[in-house]
């Protein structure tokens, strides 16, 4: 492998490297040197090499280790040398996605003008307490504490308040009752009037009869949901060609998933996503011809399990893989490359 300098890797027009091109180019991109290397020793001292040359600052020491750890999972199991390049191509590529992913933050911040020290790495942190999995936890407990302060100054305020007890009233003084006061009040009081006994042979009032109780309420069974569809970038079979006249195929792999919360839970995997789409590619789809429709049925058969092993959850409930030219082609063409046609970004 050359030791080609970074300088020497191809540029976007926005001055950042162009990651696409030093991964997925045909003649000297990363994973190409992958696809050629021969057996399980040249796949990992190729692999090292190019994590080394990636990895040069200061405090990626951490990363490094971790890289290498999967590496040697992906190298440990015993299997075809075909299904070790597409583990490491994987890994490989999770890489590229990071890296696009940070030359894409650092373009929306130095075209808004702010002062970006690429190497000091703290404002890529910034970038990451603001996706929407961190900022509604702190939002929470800001409002929380917000609520304990209003209420401890209502109590430090309220606190010394104390009703007054109501005051009893003194009862009436009334005179003191006489012989003679009493037979002049009893003279003057009428005999109190007796109201008529209900005569034995009169009906009682006849009682309204109780509401007849209403049939049970219809219940209208709700719409049923529409599934959410996730799009990923474009993906290439074989990843590299053992024919000179046959030209590899284009798919778009299209997710479906029952809610929001499981397209964002989705798309914070891609890169483990398009490293187990490639492994079923490879387990299924040949590489000396066209891909069958029988084959591709059975591919989508068995990729919802597939990717659910991911989240540990069954977050996939079906995957539609499209060969280029059917008119439900469409792929993810910008980063992060994980998109929905249903709900606005």
């Amino acid at each position: 492998m050359a030791n080609t300098g970074k300088p020497a890797w191809p540029q976007t027009p926005d001055g950042t490297t162009d990651w696409e091109v030093v991964f997925e180019d045909p003649q000297s991109g990363f994973i190409q040197l992958v696809a050629q290397s021969p057996s399980a020793d040249t796949l990992r001292l190729t692999a090292t090499v190019v994590i080394d040359k990636l990895f040069t600052r200061r405090g990626d020491e951490v990363e490094v280790a971790r890289l290498k750890n999967e590496l040697e999972l992906i190298l440990g199991i015993p299997s075809e040398i075909s299904v070790m390049q597409t583990g490491v191509s994987g890994l490989l590529r999770q890489i590229k996605e990071t890296r696009i992913e940070k030359a894409r933050v650092y373009i929306e911040r130095k075209r808004s003008g702010a002062a970006i020290d690429r190497r000091s790495g703290w404002l890529w942190k910034i970038d990451v307490l603001l996706k929407p999995k961190v900022l509604l936890p702190l939002g929470l407990v800001f409002i929380l504490f917000i609520s304990g302060l209003v209420y401890a100054l209502l109590q430090s305020t309220m606190g010394g308040y104390v009703r007054p007890a109501p005051v009893a009233e003194a009862p009436a003084v009334t005179p003191e009752a006489t012989p003679e006061a009493s037979a002049e009040t009893a003279s003057k009081t009428p005999p109190e009037a007796t109201p008529p006994s209900q005569s034995a042979s009169q009906p009682p009032s006849a009682q309204p009869d109780a509401a007849s109780p209403e049939g049970p309420p219809t219940i209208t069974p709700p719409p049923p949901v529409k599934p959410v569809r996730i799009l990923l970038k474009t993906m290439r079979w074989p990843l590299s060609s053992q024919s000179a006249t046959k030209r590899a195929q284009y798919y778009a792999v299209v997710i479906n998933v029952a809610n929001w919360d499981d397209k964002v839970e989705v798309c914070r995997w891609v890169p483990n996503v398009m490293d187990r789409l490639y492994q079923a590619f490879d387990r299924v789809l040949p590489q000396d011809r066209n891909a069958q429709d029988a084959e591709l049925v059975e591919l989508q058969r068995i990729l919802p399990n597939i990717l659910n092993q991911i989240f540990k959850a069954p977050l996939v409930s079906q995957v539609d893989v499209l060969r280029y030219g059917d008119p439900r082609f469409k792929t993810a063409t910008k980063p992060p490359y994980c998109t929905s046609p249903d709900k606005a970004q």
